[in-house]
């Protein structure tokens, strides 16, 4: 259930008693963004209901928005960076213990505010940032750390994979020592698969064939770990960046498709 910031509390206590989930939508990134295309609202209302609502959720666990609370931010529609766009999601976990930040592309439409832009901003800008909250959720990524060069993320190759780029000094990891927060460290790892690796290396010694078996993307993974069985070369090489970028999907022909069973 959507949630008006400056309902009353009654109200809000009465939502929370129907609703598993509430969202208190901040809307835009920065106070600056809201000052500039929705005056009415300001960031302290939007924060004074999280609140609110966390407040609730940590008195009622059981009967109260028992799924948590989110909120949505449209991206796009000001210059705001995605640097500035983490920063703010970032701190609204902290604070509210929010379970989302649901992240939606600006959108134009016909006769709009001559303040909004004419154009739509990449879709994959969407994409990037919500890897990029993940990477800050579950695998212990600071979100400065993402955009330490540039303030926007890369739309050409995934945030994890870019830092990895950035911190070749980091690599290789053998995974057969590495601590956990360094396999999630590791492009191609997800949390699954460090799970995966962390039981079964008690009783036997990881080797490439097993990250195979496991479903990694060895042609992305495999420059950055060793195995018992594998050394990779220097990660300084120049053409490092090509041989680890994963290549671009392509929509299968119709009869290839139709043969294969693939669709």
């Amino acid at each position: 259930m959507k949630v008006v910031p400056g309902a009353s509390s009654d109200l809000l206590a009465l939502a929370g008693k129907y609703a598993d989930r509430l969202s208190a939508n901040i809307e835009l990134p920065t106070s600056a963004d809201l000052a500039r295309l929705a005056p009415q609202k300001t960031m302290a209302q939007v924060e004074h209901a999280m609140g609110t609502i966390a407040s609730r959720i940590e008195e009622e666990p059981r009967t109260f928005a028992r799924a948590g609370q989110s909120t949505q931010m449209v991206i796009g529609a000001t210059p705001s960076t995605d640097a500035e766009i983490l920063a703010t999601s970032t701190s609204l976990y902290d604070r509210h213990h929010l379970r989302r930040v649901y992240y939606t592309a600006y959108s134009p439409i016909q006769s709009a505010d001559p303040r909004l832009p004419a154009q739509a901003p990449p879709l994959e800008r969407e994409h990037r940032l919500y890897q990029a909250d993940w990477l800050v959720r579950f695998y212990g990524f600071r979100a400065e750390e993402l955009t330490s060069l540039d303030p926007n993320l890369a739309l050409d190759i995934d945030p994890k994979l870019a830092w990895a780029l950035r911190n070749r000094a980091f690599f290789p990891v053998d995974v057969n020592k590495a601590a956990r927060e360094v396999l999630l460290r590791v492009p191609g790892f997800g949390t699954k698969t460090v799970k995966t690796l962390l039981q079964a290396r008690r009783g036997r010694t990881i080797r490439l064939d097993d990250l195979k078996r496991l479903g990694v993307p060895l042609k992305r993974t495999a420059q950055f770990v060793i195995t018992a069985d594998h050394f990779p070369a220097a990660l300084d090489r120049l053409d490092l960046p090509t041989r680890v970028r994963p290549a671009k999907p392509q929509q299968p022909a119709l009869f290839t498709s139709a043969l294969t069973g693939q669709l």
